[in-house]
């Protein structure tokens, strides 16, 4: 719960204020890898996905034209424009 880490934020000493800090930082990295790791897994031709593209500042879908190491080919929905997107950066529909 975010309340939670707002108190802690304003209880905690440096110390442990920096320690909390690693803790998070250290599970998000582990929930960012077993993330990417499943995708990676599961990712096939033909599904659709969806992922956020900065400068227009809202999400994109398309479809999967081809998987590789880090990152897939899709294809944007309505566009047919083709982007090259790492895994990490892909949510499924």
């Amino acid at each position: 719960n975010l309340n939670v880490i707002n108190t802690l934020a304003h209880t905690l000493n440096n110390d442990e204020l920096t320690e909390a800090i690693n803790m998070l930082v250290t599970a998000r990295g582990e929930r960012q890898a077993s993330n990417l790791l499943n995708m990676k897994n599961t990712l096939r031709p033909g599904d659709t996905i969806e992922f956020y593209v900065s400068k227009r500042r809202c999400y994109v879908r398309g479809t999967v034209e081809k998987t590789k190491t880090k990152k897939a080919i899709i294809v944007e929905e309505g566009t047919g424009m083709r982007w090259d997107v790492p895994m990490g950066m892909l949510k499924k529909c």
